[in-house]
């Protein structure tokens, strides 16, 4: 019950968006966070990487244990890390996407990003090689590669 009830407090989390006028070609690092994910039916994975500023933290949950991490790591981003992935945000078209998908509820994956910028929050859900993440793609592999970097998987 206990799952059911977090599933949907995490599909409510995402499928929120708040906005307002937010000039897109200003990104200012210090104020943006970035937050990406994957969640697995029957526990197979559900990890999370936060990244603000230059810092960031990396956690992973195995087992349905969300108490006791199997890795978390916590630290700082070199400066051509953020740089690149920052290079690869295009903020504008990742908000134009309404993406929501609900692979976990059938016990698949599904990956998530939540960026906020000032006040502005924008989520998406999705499974992964979703034809629909086209325009942000480069910015979802190089999320993808600091997630596996930090995970260990590397």
């Amino acid at each position: 019950m206990k799952k059911y009830l977090f599933l949907l407090a995490f599909g409510f989390m995402l499928g929120a968006c708040t906005e307002n006028n937010v000039n897109e070609f200003e990104l200012d690092p210090s104020d943006l966070v970035i937050k990406a994910g994957t969640i697995c039916g029957w526990c197979a994975q559900n990890d999370t990487l936060i990244i603000s500023g230059q810092s960031f933290r990396y956690v992973n949950y195995v087992q349905c244990n969300t108490t006791n991490p199997s890795v978390r790591k916590t630290g700082r981003l070199a400066a051509a890390e953020t740089e690149l992935l920052l290079k690869k945000l295009d903020f504008s078209e990742f908000k134009k996407l309404d993406l929501n998908s609900c692979n976990v509820c059938v016990d698949g994956c599904d990956d998530w990003i939540t960026i906020t910028q000032g006040s502005e929050t924008h989520s998406i859900r999705f499974g992964r090689n979703d034809s629909k993440l086209q325009s942000i793609q480069a910015f979802v592999d190089q999320l993808n590669a600091l997630k596996s970097k930090y995970s260990g998987n590397n």
